[in-house]
């Protein structure tokens, strides 16, 4: 059976959100940028913003002298991943298999899907309508036989909305005019040691890189010819690796105004940390992971987590772990915006039989019998009923 891969790819996928919100920057050049500073460097740009010139990369206030009609929108990662996992629910009921690329580019397994949604070919053009008339998405999408073929055809494809199928057996007459550099999945490093070494040898296409026999190019570039070997012949046997879903529990807090003070972060942190906490006593889940993002007032972001070496759902468990974390984020003395806390790596908690006829409070360190004494408080009276002097600051 031959296999249908899709690769879809909705370009400068922020700008895509920001544009289906307002109409206003629709045909306008638009570039993905922090706000807070005119040297602030530039994200993401509209095709309309490449067409006048400008790259990303450059410094904004750079990118206002080019282009004076220029609209900037700051960056926002919880928006870009949330409409991604939009976009994951919005194909699930198509394609029966799909590996996540990066925010708004995916690939989608059609193998064996002819009988109940038609030709391929059809099928991709109808998610790209359908992302068209329900979201306003304007995708690029490739269809061929591997991943590698797909990402390709998508990449070539020059404005939204298109489609590009690659028939089998076409795979190394369509990749001969390409250059070297567009090949995925390799490190920049390896990138530039194997194209200086391929503009030397003057192989700067992928069918100048077909035509040399295997064992010349191993002579010439060692191991990473096994590989580049295949791919300029259009072969990639890789599979779409479906996403492997976990449980995680996640607290956010929106810091209006924006704040520095260590101890009031601190303060809001351990609130979230509470929260979380409540809900695994709740579902009687421990967890094993813990991570903090922070958001910098001029939109940086900052992550760091840390495996526990045994699960919990005590906050006197977790708070010095938090703590660790906190200061492993806050290294930029700017002005927070944002703080998420997540667990993950939740399991049922090991418990210990009681040899005697005893409560089980009773046998609770002091600090846990607190925090189950205001689980009970606030699930009678509401969480604002009562809280640490330390959240309130």
């Amino acid at each position: 059976m031959d296999r249908h891969i899709v690769c879809l790819h909705i370009p400068s996928f922020q700008i895509a959100l920001a544009r289906s919100a307002d109409s206003a920057l629709r045909n306008r050049p638009v570039a993905v940028a922090p706000t807070h500073t005119p040297r602030a460097l530039i994200r993401e740009l509209s095709i309309e913003a490449l067409h006048e010139g400008l790259q990303p990369g450059i410094p904004l206030d750079i990118g206002r002298l080019i282009c004076p009609g220029l609209r900037v929108i700051p960056p926002d990662s919880s928006l870009l991943h949330a409409a991604h996992r939009e976009l994951q629910h919005r194909i699930s009921g198509i394609a029966p298999t799909w590996e996540s690329i990066r925010p708004g580019s995916l690939f989608l397994d059609l193998t064996g899907t002819t009988r109940l949604f038609g030709p391929p070919i059809d099928t991709a053009t109808r998610i790209s309508q359908e992302l068209i008339e329900q979201q306003r998405w304007l995708s690029l999408i490739g269809l061929a036989g591997n991943k590698l073929v797909s990402q390709l055809a998508a990449t070539t494809l020059a404005k939204p909305p298109q489609v590009l199928s690659i028939p089998p057996g076409a795979e190394a007459s369509f990749l001969a005019p390409l250059p070297t550099l567009f090949l995925p999945g390799l490190h920049r490093s390896d990138i530039s040691r194997l194209s200086q070494r391929l503009e030397d040898l003057n192989l700067r296409t992928l069918g100048a890189i077909a035509s040399v026999s295997f064992a010349h190019l191993h002579a010439a570039l060692g191991d990473p010819a096994n590989l580049l070997h295949e791919w300029a012949l259009g072969i990639d046997s890789s599979p779409v690796h479906p996403p492997i879903t976990q449980p995680v529990i996640e607290r956010s807090a929106h810091l209006d105004p924006d704040e520095v003070d260590d101890h009031r972060v601190q303060g809001r942190l351990y609130r979230l940390l509470e929260q979380i906490c409540t809900t695994l006593r709740q579902q009687q889940r421990v967890c094993r992971l813990i991570m903090l993002t922070i958001r910098h007032s001029d939109h940086v972001e900052q992550t760091a987590q840390q495996i526990l070496p045994q699960g919990t759902y005590w906050e006197v468990d977790l708070q010095p772990a938090l703590t660790d974390l906190f200061y492993r984020c806050f290294r930029r003395r700017v002005r927070l915006t944002r703080l998420i806390l997540q667990v993950s790596r939740l399991e049922p908690p090991a418990q210990q039989l009681l040899l005697f006829d005893e409560s089980v409070s009773a046998v609770l360190p002091r600090a846990h019998r607190l925090s189950l004494a205001l689980d009970q408080i606030r699930a009678k009276f509401g969480e604002r009923a009562l809280a640490w002097g330390r959240t309130l600051r």
